[in-house]
């Protein structure tokens, strides 16, 4: 299984938002994302980077 942390990137600051995300759902003006039991979070900025080896996807804040 392969579960990744999200993190924002607010000017220079890293910010965890959310842990243990099953998937990653984009709408017009940000992104669903999924935990593993079904906890739900909207979250505004545009995608800047994905990084499989460490697990981790980092959002840029808009």
């Amino acid at each position: 299984m392969c579960l990744s942390t999200v993190n924002m990137d607010s000017k220079g600051q890293m910010i965890e938002i959310m842990k243990d995300v099953a998937s990653i759902k984009a709408k017009d003006d940000g992104f669903v994302l999924t935990g593993l039991f079904g906890d739900e979070k909207f979250v505004q900025g545009k995608l800047k980077s994905m990084d499989f080896i460490e697990g981790q996807s980092i959002l840029l804040e808009t």
